[in-house]
């Protein structure tokens, strides 16, 4: 039985697993059929980066660029005021008790390539984009439903 994700996806590099945490719902019986979900937890890049704020050694800074929240792991003491502060609960500490955050892919990013998430989705349940490129997308498909009405 092969699983239900891309083992090799064509187009990405994935940095590792333990970037984001993926927590498994079910499966549960439901309404005559089995279902289950998965809720993917990474970091959000908040505007306002909380973790930046509490970060004792200023290891978690924004990229000038791109402002995407990356981590300096050199810096980290590991101290985790991050995860105490984060709204979304989505920093995760390596074996070495150092931070580990997703960086989105930001030399592929750079590149102008899609994150490897992203180029591995074959569901395209994964896109990367900014606030308004995401509400519009939200709009349009909104806009569909009512006319499909």
């Amino acid at each position: 039985m092969s699983p239900p994700y891309p083992v090799n996806p064509p187009l990405a590099e994935p940095k590792g697993i333990n970037l984001i945490n993926v927590i498994h719902l079910g499966p549960e019986i439901r309404e005559g059929g089995v279902s289950q979900s998965f809720v993917c937890i990474s970091c959000m890049h908040c505007v306002d980066a909380p973790c930046i704020r509490s970060c004792p050694t200023s290891a978690i800074y924004k990229d000038s660029e791109t402002n995407i929240t990356l981590v300096n792991r050199e810096r980290c003491i590991g101290c985790r005021s991050c995860l105490w502060v984060c709204p979304f609960g989505a920093p995760s500490f390596g074996v070495e008790g150092k931070l580990l955050l997703c960086d989105i892919c930001i030399d592929r990013i750079k590149e102008g390539k899609k994150t490897a998430c992203e180029a591995a989705c074959v569901a395209r349940a994964i896109i990367t984009a900014t606030p308004e490129e995401i509400a519009e997308m939200k709009a349009r498909k909104a806009s569909k439903r009512i006319a499909q009405a």
